[in-house]
């Protein structure tokens, strides 16, 4: 289990995390989305430096289980073993919270982190994709004390949180959000809020032809 606050500060990872939406996962986003596919991305970077290793993005026009995630393990591992890093010094990267099989993907894969930037909640109401909440909530067994719970948080957008941990033996799963608000300096926090939410409005622009590609008004 690997916590990367441990090896950068938050403003180190997120400088570099930001960088490589913007330069390595975006651009093949947009071709992806222009040709049809959906708009999830991910990255495989080094703990160590940060460097990215490998990014991809969905293809789901080809197989519906290409999404982020899985094309770019698919593509990772076929990286040959003498020049492709061990999982464990590895940060996995994606541009949304994983569903259900890219979450079980990264893990059988051997990860044992990834970092987010949209959460599932943004994914359903901010890009109109509602498998992934839905396939936690309509097929995993969710508690109905839970369900009250996070109506009650949630008031209209009463969606159930998926209850996965994120926090295990296993896995540390680690939000952008989260990250902002280990910045102590609120000088520097606000700066760094404003940064994510460019990176957030840049790819969100996605959003559009991503909805016409899923027939979304």
């Amino acid at each position: 289990m690997t916590d990367v606050r441990t090896f950068h500060p938050p403003t180190a990872l997120l400088d570099a995390l930001c960088s490589c939406i913007e330069t390595d996962i975006h651009p093949l986003s947009a071709t992806a989305v222009s040709n049809g596919s959906k708009l999830f991305g991910a990255a495989i970077l080094l703990k160590s430096d940060l460097s990215v290793v490998y990014a991809d993005t969905n293809q789901e026009r080809g197989s519906p289980l290409w999404h982020g995630e899985t094309w770019t393990l698919k593509q990772f591992f076929e990286i040959p073993a003498s020049q492709r890093p061990d999982v464990k010094e590895c940060l996995f990267l994606t541009t949304h919270e994983p569903c259900s099989l890219c979450l079980s993907a990264i893990l059988w894969s051997g990860f044992d982190n990834f970092v987010y930037l949209y959460t599932y909640e943004e994914t359903h109401f901010v890009f109109e994709c509602h498998g992934d909440l839905d396939i936690f909530n309509d097929v995993f067994n969710i508690r109905e004390g839970e369900v009250a719970r996070q109506a009650s948080l949630d008031g209209v957008q009463s969606q159930v949180r998926p209850q996965y941990k994120l926090r295990s033996d296993r896995l540390v799963a680690l939000s952008f959000a989260e990250l902002l608000a280990s910045i102590s300096d609120g000088t520097v926090q606000a700066e760094y809020v404003a940064k994510v939410e460019g990176v957030k409005k840049s790819y969100g622009r996605l959003s559009e032809a991503y909805r016409r590609n899923m027939g979304v008004e």
